[in-house]
Order: structure tokens, then C-alpha cells, then sequence
């Protein structure tokens, strides 16, 4: 990537044919994950509520009515989760964004789209914790980080 920084007006658009196609693959697939990923989350979960993830999160073994049984999962498994996740979307992050860097975008929404990017996969990472402590406002900042990736990822993987 070091070499296009050094060229002169370069962008994504400019380069040669097989770079073009590595990166369109690559942002496709970026996309496809984020799918999977909504997919995934829902069938852990049961659903995209806060109440389905606050479920997931603290359990439900005290509600006899369920129909299927949620253990409440220890610090010790919500940390396995946030370990998984901090790696990966954090090298993500750093790989979508470094490709918008090579758009013709100006200086402020290339600034937005990362701090909007790295603020969400906090929240992210933070939200199972609260959760898990009951914080009365973690179904939000759950559903605000994980909104906020993927409207970073899918507005990286397109611009």
C-alpha cells in the first residue's frame, strides 16, 4: 500500500486490473461477512432485539414459560467472546479504512468514518460486560456498536 501512497492522485479507480480485482473481491467479502455475522448473531441470540441479546447475555434459566434455555454466561465466556472479536474486527477495521484512504473522499468523512468505526467496536466489545452487569443503557450501546460497524464496514467495502 505504500506504493500507492507515493504515486501522485492515485486511487482505487487508477489502478491496474488485477489490484482492482483483488480489493473488489476482498470488499465483497468483507460485505458477505457482515451478513453472515447478522445471521450468526441472530440465531446465538434469537432474534436482533436488546431483549433477545440482554437473554444471551444474563440467561433466562428463572423464566419456565421459554421455550429454549439460555444459560447466563460467566465473565470468563464473555471474555472468550470479547478476546475473538477485538483482534479481528480491530485488523478489520484497519484494512477497510486503509483501502478509503485511497478514495478520492476529503480529509473530514475519512476522520468521521474511522472514529465512528473505532468508537462502535468499543461499544461493542464493552456492551456484553454491561450487559452482564446490568447497566439499564446496554441494550442500546449494544445496538448502536454493532449498527455503527456495520454501517462503517459496508460504507468502507463500497466507497
Amino acid at each position: 500500500m505504500t506504493r500507492f501512497y507515493k504515486q501522485s492522485g492515485f486511487t482505487l479507480a487508477r489502478a491496474n486490473p488485477s489490484t482492482r480485482i483483488l480489493l473488489t473481491l476482498f470488499l465483497i467479502t468483507v460485505l458477505a461477512g457482515c451478513v453472515v455475522a447478522l445471521l450468526q448473531y441472530s440465531g446465538k441470540s434469537g432474534g436482533f432485539s436488546s431483549q433477545d441479546a440482554q437473554r444471551w447475555v444474563q440467561g433466562n434459566e428463572q423464566d419456565f414459560e421459554s421455550e429454549e434455555l439460555y444459560p447466563e454466561k460467566s465473565p470468563r465466556e464473555i471474555l472468550a467472546i470479547v478476546h475473538d472479536h477485538i483482534f479481528a474486527m480491530a485488523l478489520l477495521l484497519f484494512v477497510v479504512l486503509h483501502l478509503v484512504e485511497l478514495t478520492p473522499w476529503s480529509e473530514g468523512p475519512k476522520i468521521t468514518l474511522s472514529l465512528l468505526g473505532y468508537g462502535s467496536l468499543a461499544l461493542s466489545l464493552l456492551s456484553p460486560w454491561w450487559l452482564h452487569w446490568q447497566w439499564s443503557l446496554a441494550p442500546l450501546t449494544l445496538r448502536a456498536g454493532g449498527t455503527g460497524l456495520l454501517l462503517v464496514l459496508a460504507t468502507g467495502s463500497l466507497a
